[in-house]
């Protein structure tokens, strides 16, 4: 029978690391049934079983790392061959005659039974969580569905651990009065001082060393590559929301939370039309020339405790303001969940990535291999302007977009008309309904 090997799944994916093995040796697997969780440089996601057999060896061991296509795991010897048995666990040793059992320790009030790290039932994200923190999950009570750990039981678990109180120190005894004692005798003469010895300045302590997951590689590998192969433009505009944000409160009135839109839904939006209409923008360099690609698939940046993730909305071209607000919403709740999967990361052709909701009001963002530009969101400031030509003073929702394009591919005369299309539907919304 074949053996279980690492598969690909992401055509950019060169290795996988075992998270947790969901069988041990002597188990019987059937062919579709999960039988592992691995991390890639983009998820974490359970693995199915190419094969049923009994599993007779696994090859790769919890945290280690394998390339793509390397034997991880063996059924049935890899040959057809019966497994043996596993072995049976020795019983543990009994205390010797006449000694009393040691004292079991009583465990925390609050905390969950320990449980056999088998028996642990755990979403990819709880566990990855829980690894960052060091976390034992066997103390973490799962409220997920049949016992499962989910990511808010390790979030309550850090809330209880970061408020437990710090042990009282014991009380130090004082020291004892000293009993009378006859008259010191009379001091020797003295001795010369001591040359000191030369002081040598302690070095610098070594810093914690935190081991790099496969999405910060990533990350790492193809910012650098974009950083030192694409020649970088950054072109920046100015946009006027006040008219998007009316529009936006009197569309979402009433409506339910889940069909509401957001401004950076406006963004993609407006980014989708005129994308249409500069598709130099939605394009990627070849050293056969520039491929212009057929629909505008816009990624959208959500960040994540442990790196960045960039799923995609694909066919924006033909995609309504509401689906993109419904599309957008089931690819972030999913990124967050750890339930994303390799296919909606892949083919963007132009990203979007918004820093606004943390209060920054501009910065410049670097490209995603092998896309041609991406545009990085301010947050909107209401800030005093003039209006128009006079010289009233009236208040205004300003926000700054700021373009990274490859130079290669555009230049700044072009990226700049592309960014005054983004700004004139922004500023004009009523055609981000009807286009």
């Amino acid at each position: 029978m074949p053996d279980i090997t690492m598969p690909k799944m992401g055509f950019d994916m060169q290795e996988g690391t075992i998270v947790r093995w969901l069988k041990k040796p002597g188990d019987m697997v059937r062919r579709g049934e999960p039988i592992a969780e691995i991390e890639t440089d983009k998820v974490t996601i359970e693995i199915e079983a190419f094969a049923s057999g009994i599993l007779t060896e696994i090859v790769v061991q919890e945290g280690q790392s394998a390339p793509v296509n390397a034997v991880i795991a063996r059924l049935d010897g890899g040959n057809g061959a019966q497994a043996s048995a596993p072995t049976a666990e020795a019983p543990a040793a009994s205390a010797p005659v006449g000694e009393a059992p040691a004292p079991v320790a009583p465990q925390p009030v609050g905390e969950a039974p320990a449980v056999e790290a088998g028996e642990i039932r755990a979403s990819p994200l709880a566990r990855r969580l829980a690894r960052e923190h060091g976390i034992d999950l066997r103390q973490v009570r799962g409220t997920g569905p049949a016992g499962r750990i989910v990511k808010e039981d390790i979030e309550a678990y850090l809330a209880a651990r970061s408020a437990a109180p710090a042990p009282t120190p014991a009380p130090v005894a004082p020291a004892p009065t000293p009993s009378p004692v006859a008259p010191p005798p009379a001091p020797a003469p003295a001795a010369p001082p001591p040359v000191p010895a030369p002081v040598t300045a302690p070095s610098p302590a070594a810093g914690v060393v935190t081991p790099l997951s496969n999405m910060r590689k990533t990350i790492a590998r193809r910012m650098l590559q974009s950083w030192q192969q694409f020649p970088h433009i950054f072109v920046s505009i100015e946009v006027d929301m006040g008219a998007a944000l009316a529009l936006r409160a009197q569309a979402n009135a009433g409506r339910a939370k889940e069909e509401q839109f957001s401004v950076n839904d406006m963004v993609v939006k407006a980014c989708a039309g005129a994308l249409l209409a500069f598709p130099n923008l939605n394009a990627s360099y070849s050293d056969e020339g520039i491929i212009q690609h057929p629909t505008v698939n816009i990624a959208i940046a959500v960040a994540l405790e442990n790196g960045l993730m960039a799923p995609v909305i694909t066919n924006c071209q033909d995609r309504s303001l509401g689906s993109i607000a419904r599309e957008a919403k089931r690819l972030i709740a999913l990124a967050r969940e750890g339930k994303i999967t390799p296919d909606l990361l892949q083919g963007g052709t132009f990203t979007v990535s918004n820093m606004g909701m943390y209060g920054i009001t501009e910065f410049t963002s670097i490209i995603t291999p092998p896309q041609a530009a991406s545009l990085a969101v301010g947050m909107i400031r209401r800030v005093p302007a003039f209006k128009d030509d006079s010289d009233e003073v009236v208040a205004k929702h300003l926000m700054m977009l700021t373009l990274s394009a490859d130079h290669r591919v555009t230049d700044g005369a072009e990226a700049a008309r592309f960014l005054n299309e983004v700004k004139r539907l922004l500023e004009q919304p009523l055609a981000l309904l009807v286009g």
